[in-house]
């Protein structure tokens, strides 16, 4: 029986990938160099209909459509392996009526994966016509921020100092809009917002969505060193 590696403090993310599908059915291969243990978050992102998730079967979707009229769906799982994906190490959604949907695959190592949450959205706040939006507190052991956008001619997203920001955005095509999503994360959890989101652009429809990675249940808070109230040192916060 294989033995899955026990989880670390702050699990640190390994990959990403994504891409635009078209039709019914799209299936996306998992990035490459997965291991058994590793933890998926697997994002489907629709103008036209709800998306529906196929593979891997039996997992809690998380679904919502934003003011935009947008769909977005995300499910969280364990990699154990090919025997439990079919087609091939890949996810498979199915976006009724076909349409432009893209897909997005994050994965990360050393994750609590008994310990997963109900839905893969924490907090998803919205805004319209803005060039710049504030980013949600983090939360968990580590933190994914994902930032969508829907404009013309938004070339540029970044996130504040303190958010390691992933490599070049997942990119799709909504008639004359561009749907971009930016991902970046943080160690810790803190009790307010950290900094802003801010685009080369003014974007008729952005959102934020939060998302928990849990880790090592150790019992101990898990803080963003220098948060003003919940990490102070004497206090919550202690060198060793």
């Amino acid at each position: 029986m294989a033995k899955y590696p026990d989880p670390v403090y702050y699990p640190a993310w390994l990959d990403s990938n994504g891409g635009i599908k078209d039709g019914e059915y799209r299936t996306f291969k998992l990035p490459q160099g997965m291991r058994l243990g590793d933890f998926v978050i697997t994002l489907c992102v629709s103008r036209d209909s709800m998306p529906q998730l196929l593979n891997p079967a039996g997992n809690l979707t998380a679904t919502k459509q934003l003011a935009s009229g947008t769909w977005v769906s995300a499910v969280m799982f364990r990699y154990d392996g090919e025997w439990n994906l079919r087609n091939g190490d890949s996810v498979r959604w199915r976006v009724p009526g076909g349409g432009g949907a893209s897909i997005a695959n994050y994965v990360y190592r050393g994750a609590e994966t008994r310990d997963i949450p109900i839905t893969p959205f924490h907090e998803v706040k919205e805004y319209a016509n803005v060039s710049e939006v504030p980013l949600n507190s983090p939360a968990g052991n580590t933190t994914l921020f994902l930032a969508l956008t829907e404009a013309k001619n938004l070339t540029h997203v970044r996130f504040p100092e303190g958010v390691t920001s992933h490599k070049p955005p997942l990119q799709g095509s909504f008639g004359e809009f561009q749907l971009l999503i930016h991902s970046g994360d943080m160690p810790g959890t803190g009790s307010t917002g950290f900094g802003k989101v801010l685009f080369d652009t003014t974007v008729p429809a952005a959102s934020v969505i939060t998302i928990k990675i849990p880790g090592d249940p150790n019992g101990q808070g898990v803080w963003v060193l220098g948060d003003p109230v919940a990490s102070v040192l004497g206090k919550t916060t202690y060198l060793l």
